[in-house]
């Protein structure tokens, strides 16, 4: 029997840094080359890879603890001469963003480490060239067929089944299903064994989704209404877009409570991926609902509410809180670690007797968020970076530099809105398991505790032979014990999925309509790059983040 093992160099017993060392025969592959958001960052552990040993790469989707090692790789050498990269479109719309915002942080961190840098913006460059685009399709490559599936987490994520020699592993990457703007989780093969994300293992069933967005603008809208300022944390890519389009679909009501035009900023890199979601609003990888909403109201901005607008100039930020106006402003970092977020509750807290905070996302232990939701008595003193105020920046050059602050916050202006995560929970990833049928399932991407749990879950509501928590560098044999998914049956469950949807998209003017999108991604990437040589990254993107 040929050789055919997975070996998982991170993202077992933990979230982040996501990185799955196919070998098959003689050829590697790698699926997933993330980085972990520590201090100081973690990334997969890949000793024992020799040059030009990686033949391919397979990216789940764009988040950095997915795609952040990727530089890492490349500055190493361990990708041959003719690696591709594959990933779905959108997937490689938004690595650019990221991995590009990501070396800025890489270089910043050094710096004040005086440590020197493990990748430069010349392998971020290389990785980048690398990517062939793909969609949610079927094909082959050396000497594997691969699949991928959308798994409804973020804008072109997708699940990974890879075939060799009659045997199937499948990769969930991460599966969400929930989003008002992603369709739903495509059927995934039969499998020999599944990979299968644990984030929420221990949490049964999540609080429902329209309960939490319906909570979210009510919360929002109280406030605005009454002139209360309100922040809104959240995660640059999908979060602020799903925020957003809450507000735009309740624009209507929101003008009826307020008195005056209602003010909604939006600001940082989530200015950066909206170019992304809107080229992508016409397209397979976007929900049946938005789409009709873009081709019936002709709305080219379709996430984006009339009264939403982003400052340009450090002047337009220094007027946004001076404790007269009372705007609604949704900005990166989720968790305050970085990004804009941080540098408008430090104004919050200078300018305002009362203020909304509404965090919508997992707050990691350490974090600022944590801390302030965390905190016992009626304020709470932490140390944020942001830039300095107004006063201490020079307008003739428009340059600044972040700093760690001390700030002072009324514990009392704090909100945590559960149900918004866009991961899946135990039941959701029980019925993915489920399609899958697996004879063996191995839990990664998740906290040891949820993993635990979930593995006691399946055990006893799957047909699963074996079910194991992932081990770092421990090998997981592919052994054959599924029946093979013959063409008929692939055909059947292709047709199912699509069986659900009656949009009536024509998928061969989809496919005719790829290298207009690619124009256009190349367009976005180059606008990217010009920004990078300007040197305001620092400014404009600080403070990746991803949702665990």
């Amino acid at each position: 029997m040929s050789d055919f093992t997975v070996v998982p160099r991170g993202g077992a017993e933990e979230v982040g840094r996501s990185c799955y060392h196919l070998q098959v025969d003689d050829h590697d592959y790698l699926v997933d080359c993330g980085l972990k958001q520590s201090a100081p960052p973690e990334y997969p552990i890949l000793r024992g890879v020799d040059p030009g040993q990686i033949d391919a790469v397979f990216i789940t989707h764009a988040h950095i603890d997915h795609i952040g090692g990727l530089p890492i790789a490349e500055h190493q050498d361990l990708l041959a001469d003719d690696t591709s990269i594959f990933m779905t479109r959108p997937t490689n719309a938004l690595a650019s963003i990221l991995l590009h915002d990501s070396l800025q942080i890489h270089k910043q961190e050094t710096a004040e480490l005086n440590q020197p840098q493990q990748f430069t913006a010349t392998d971020v460059k290389r990785v980048l060239a690398r990517v062939t685009s793909v969609g949610y399709d079927r094909d082959h490559h050396l000497n594997i067929t691969y699949e991928f599936g959308d798994a409804a987490h973020l804008l072109g994520s997708a699940w990974l089944a890879i075939e060799h020699a009659d045997r199937r592993v499948v990769f969930s990457g991460d599966l969400g299903g929930r989003s008002a703007h992603l369709g739903d989780i495509d059927h995934p093969p039969k499998a020999d064994e599944l990979l299968l994300e644990s984030t929420y293992g221990d949490t049964m069933q999540h609080r429902s989704f329209t309960d939490a967005r319906t909570e979210l603008y009510r919360q929002a809208k109280q406030a605005h209404a009454s002139g209360i300022p309100v922040l809104i944390p959240t995660f640059a890519v999908g979060r602020a877009q799903e925020i957003l389009q809450i507000f735009r679909e309740r624009e209507p009501d929101l003008r009826d409570a307020v008195d005056g035009e209602p003010s909604i900023v939006y600001d940082g890199m989530i200015t950066e991926s909206m170019p992304v979601y809107e080229v992508f609003c016409q397209d397979a990888f976007m929900g049946e609902s938005i789409l009709n909403y873009r081709i019936n109201s002709g709305d080219v901005e379709p996430f984006t509410p009339e009264c939403a607008w982003t400052p340009d100039t450090m002047d337009e930020r220094e007027r946004l809180l001076t404790g007269n106006e009372a705007p609604i402003i949704i900005a990166p970092s989720g968790m305050l670690t970085g990004g804009w977020s941080p540098y408008y509750l430090r104004d919050l807290g200078q300018h305002y007797d009362e203020a909304r905070v509404l965090f919508i996302g997992y707050q990691a232990e350490g974090t600022p968020g944590r801390q302030l939701l965390d905190a016992v008595g009626d304020v709470a003193d932490l140390r944020v970076t942001a830039l300095p105020a107004g006063e201490e920046y020079d307008p003739t050059t428009d340059e600044f530099a972040f700093q760690e602050q001390e700030i002072r916050i009324p514990t009392e202006w704090m909100r945590e809105i559960g149900g918004m995560s866009g991961h899946a929970a135990a039941n959701d990833l029980l019925a993915f398991a489920r399609e899958a049928d697996p004879q063996g399932i191995s839990l990664i991407h998740g906290p040891p505790s949820a993993a635990a749990h979930l593995r006691e879950y399946l055990s006893g509501n799957t047909d699963a032979k074996t079910i194991q928590v992932a081990q770092r560098l421990e090998p997981i044999e592919i052994e054959s014990g599924s029946d093979a998914e013959t063409e008929s049956e692939r055909k059947n469950r292709v047709e199912h999925a699509a069986s659900g949807s009656d949009s009536g998209t024509d998928v061969e003017q989809l496919l005719q309509r790829q290298d207009q999108l690619e124009a256009e991604l190349e367009a976005i990437r180059t606008d990217i790059e010009r920004l990078v040589e300007a040197n305001r990254w620092q400014i404009l993107t600080i403070g990746i983040i991803t949702e665990p």
